[in-house]
């Protein structure tokens, strides 16, 4: 019963966070996710329906929610049936711009990416929230890489603490250069 009502606090956030919100629908008003993430503002919904999507994608500084139908939901079967395939080709998913924890990716599978910087999730100068994830089969950098960045170059840096929850890791490799 604490998972739904948990779920329920998580849904009224997400909804009452903005007034002015819009939720973008994947594939139907955006064929991919980044071009959803990129027409989307602070505050807004990127939904995602069921499939497989082949793309690297990059939330760009915007705190924003991106789910699957898990997310509106709370069936964990579309946490399965929605993927996001990085093809080998450098992390799935980023965060990099300041991003906080109004930065929500939910209810996916995050698959085959490949870098050296966290082959799953990149995270650097970011906090967002990683929630009802599996980050599964990535390459180089393993599944998620969290960069504080802080240090003599960026004096006063508040490092990065992202919210990770309900959020399986497993079957990633990491390499040492």
């Amino acid at each position: 019963m604490a998972y739904f009502s948990n779920r329920l606090v998580f849904l009224t956030l997400v909804i009452s966070s903005g007034l002015h919100a819009t939720t973008i629908n994947v594939p139907a008003d955006s064929t991919t996710v980044q071009s959803a993430i990129d027409g989307a503002t602070n505050g807004d919904t990127v939904l995602v329906q069921p499939g497989t999507y082949v793309e690297n994608i990059n939330f760009n500084g915007k705190n924003i929610v991106v789910g699957s139908l898990f997310l509106t939901t709370g069936d964990t079967s579309y946490i399965s049936q929605t993927i996001i395939d990085g093809n080998q080709n450098a992390s799935v998913v980023t965060f990099e711009n300041n991003e906080d924890r109004g930065a929500v990716l939910s209810g996916f599978t995050i698959r085959n990416g490949s870098s050296g910087n966290g082959g799953g999730i990149y995270c650097r100068y970011s906090s967002p929230t990683l929630t009802d994830l599996v980050v599964t089969d990535n390459h180089n950098g393993g599944g998620i890489h969290i960069v504080s960045g802080g240090g003599t170059q960026n004096p006063g840096f508040i490092p990065p603490s992202p919210l990770i929850r309900n959020t399986i890791i497993s079957n990633n490799r990491a390499t040492n250069d």
